[in-house]
C-alpha cells in the first residue's frame, strides 16, 4: 500500500517538470515614443513643401511662382482635368500647400502632353534651409496599354523667364529619381507626357519625399 501511493506522486512531479521546460521564456525590452503634432501654421523647412495651384489660389504667386495653371484644362470635347487636393500641411496667411493630389482625366488613343498640370513648391524665409526632393514611382502605369509615360519636372521661381527641366521620370517603371533641390520661393511645374495605345482605365502612384538632408533617399 505504501509503494502504490509513492509511484503516482513521482509521475506527477515528472509531468510538472516537462511543462516548465516547454514554456516560452522572454527577455523584455521596450521603447517609449512621444510625438507632438503641430498645426500647419507652424510648418517650416521640409514641412512647408507641398502641392499647389496658383490658379486655384489667387495671390499665392507673391510667395511662390505661377504653377498648376492647367489643373482644370479641357482635354477634348467637354472633358476637363480634375485635381482634388489632399490635407493641408503648410499654411501662411490665407494660402495652403497640400500633402497630395488626386488627378483624373479623360484622354483618347494617341500622344498627349499636359503642360503645367500642378505645382510642387517650398515656402519659407531666406534663413530656411534648402530641401531635397526624391520622386518615387510606387505604382507604375502598365506598358500593355501605354507606349510611354513621363512625369517631367521644371524648376520655376519668381523672375524666371523660362522654367528649367530638372527631371524626367519614367512612369512605366518603379524606382526613385533625385534628389532635386529647392530653396524657399521655388517650385516644380509638373508636366505629363504620355502615349496611349489601348483604350481602358489606367492608374499610377507617385510619391514625393522631402528632406533637409541630401545624403540618403527613400528606400
Amino acid at each position: 500500500m505504501y509503494r502504490r501511493k509513492i509511484i503516482p506522486l513521482a509521475v506527477g512531479l515528472l509531468l510538472a517538470s516537462l511543462v516548465v521546460v516547454n514554456a516560452a521564456i522572454f527577455a523584455y525590452r521596450w521603447m517609449n515614443v512621444s510625438i507632438t503634432v503641430n498645426p500647419p501654421t507652424q510648418a517650416s523647412g521640409a514641412a512647408c513643401t507641398g502641392f499647389y495651384s496658383s490658379s486655384a489660389q489667387p495671390g499665392i504667386d507673391k510667395y511662390l511662382p505661377k504653377a498648376g495653371t492647367n489643373y482644370n484644362a479641357q482635354t477634348y470635347g467637354t472633358n476637363t482635368i480634375s485635381v482634388t487636393p489632399g490635407n493641408i500641411v503648410c499654411q501662411w496667411s490665407t494660402y495652403y500647400l497640400y500633402d497630395s493630389i488626386t488627378v483624373s482625366m479623360n484622354l483618347t488613343n494617341g500622344t498627349w502632353y499636359i503642360r503645367d498640370l500642378y505645382g510642387f513648391g517650398y515656402n519659407g524665409t531666406s534663413t530656411d534651409p534648402s530641401v531635397y526632393v526624391w520622386v518615387k514611382v510606387e505604382q507604375q502605369v502598365p506598358v500593355t496599354g501605354v507606349g510611354f509615360a513621363y512625369l517631367i519636372l521644371y524648376l520655376n521661381y519668381s523672375g524666371a523667364t523660362t522654367p528649367v527641366q530638372v527631371g524626367s521620370i519614367d512612369l512605366t517603371k518603379t524606382g526613385t529619381a533625385g534628389p532635386f533641390s529647392l530653396v524657399p520661393g521655388q517650385a516644380y511645374q509638373l508636366d505629363l507626357y504620355i502615349n496611349i495605345t489601348n483604350t481602358g482605365k489606367y492608374s499610377l502612384t507617385v510619391g514625393f519625399y522631402v528632406s533637409q538632408q541630401s545624403a540618403e533617399g527613400p528606400r
